[in-house]
């Protein structure tokens, strides 16, 4: 049981490991790329998930709830190096579709990185944002895992984007989008989303 646990972190690593040697060794020839653009709109959109966050993680997740959000993201980057890791700012607007109607909005910060070693074939990056959420109601998968549940919670997301080099302002995008109450720190309940989308940088 353990090592379902382990294997994400693991495989992780290991490619922040592989991108970090490949790319010492790549920028000796070659001069970054950084892009011109720091504002990025995202539209992305997916059905609940059971049962939690690691396992939504290692995609051992169920389909049950039918319930679902679609949101828009508008982000801007405050703090880059070079090609290797950036800040930003992100902040949405979403809605709930299916069984439940209300709307959600979320402020964050994300860290992003973009070194792997593809990167000449396909633009990647891998990124962990953290923040509040604010729901207009109380959500019914939120109230089934906790019955204290409320409106407030924190926001955890993991995003990965894969684009074409050749098309530097578009990502397809996977969201890993959550909420939690971080051990009931901050309201209670929690809830998962497993989001696809479409990002663009200006």
């Amino acid at each position: 049981m353990i090592f379902r646990y382990l294997l994400y972190p693991t495989v992780l690593i290991s490619l922040l490991l592989l991108s970090m040697t490949y790319s010492f060794a790549d920028d000796a020839g070659n001069e970054n790329k950084i892009p011109e653009h720091k504002w990025f709109l995202t539209i992305f959109g997916g059905p609940a998930v059971q049962p939690d966050l690691e396992n939504t993680l290692i995609f051992n997740m169920r389909f049950e709830d039918d319930t679902y959000i679609g949101a828009a993201a508008l982000a801007r980057e405050f703090w880059r190096y070079e090609n290797w890791i950036s800040f930003e700012v992100e902040g949405q607007v979403g809605k709930y579709f299916g069984n439940e109607h209300q709307w959600q909005f979320n402020g964050l910060i994300i860290g992003r990185w973009h070194r792997f070693p593809w990167e000449k074939y396909l633009d990647t990056s891998f990124a962990v944002g953290d923040g509040l959420s604010y729901n207009t109601e109380t959500s019914q998968i939120e109230y089934e895992d906790d019955e204290d549940a409320g409106k407030w919670l924190n926001y955890l997301m993991f995003e990965l984007t894969l684009g074409l080099p050749e098309y530097p302002r578009w990502d397809f995008v996977y969201r890993v989008h959550h909420r939690s109450s971080i051990k009931e720190t901050i309201g209670a309940g929690a809830s998962n989303f497993a989001a696809f989308g479409i990002k663009y940088g200006f």
